[in-house]
């Protein structure tokens, strides 16, 4: 009698620490895998971001780490935008890395006039889809992304880089 009251003892301690390695296993893989990575708008909660910007990165390659006079401020745009001529909607492109640490801005000028700008891109935000301030005639155009960065606590400056890109509008 006492052998079988071991046996269930031994059996019950044994189903315990099973449960638990499975619990502890289960728990592990939910942080590994399974947690979610906090949102970049949580960075800097006093900065408020342009009304497209969405968290995470984009995929695809497009311009990527300019130097200026901070470091690198590295970033993606669509090398031609091509948008309608009745609304201006079109596919941008525009990121600001996660790798960054700063806050950037961007504008695009054709022939001195900027068509269109951005408010705050937190590192790890993008615009996939906007639209152009001003619309052009229908034609492509070479015109210039403007990205500037600016320190997340005072909002100054802290360089800024150009790249080329086209402009197509279509009808």
């Amino acid at each position: 009698m006492v052998n079988n009251r071991e046996n269930n003892i031994k059996t019950f301690v044994a189903s315990l620490v099973f449960i638990a390695v499975i619990a502890a296993f289960a728990v592990a893989g939910f942080l590994i895998f399974g947690g979610e990575a906090p949102a970049e708008e949580d960075v800097y909660p006093w900065i408020s971001s342009d009304h497209m910007a969405v968290n995470g990165m984009l995929d695809g390659t497009y311009y990527s780490g300019e130097k200026n006079p901070a470091g690198v401020l590295s970033y993606k745009i669509a090398e031609e935008i091509t948008v309608g001529r009745a609304d201006g909607k079109g596919d941008f492109k525009i990121e600001n890395s996660g790798k960054n640490t700063c806050l950037m801005k961007v504008k695009i000028v054709l022939d001195g006039n900027v068509i269109y700008d951005t408010g705050y891109l937190k590192p790890n935000q993008h615009i996939s889809e906007d639209t152009l301030r001003v619309i052009p005639e229908v034609g492509s155009y070479k015109a210039e992304a403007y990205f500037e960065g600016f320190d997340p606590n005072t909002e100054d400056s802290i360089g800024a880089t150009k790249a080329e890109v086209i402009i197509t509008v279509m009808e």
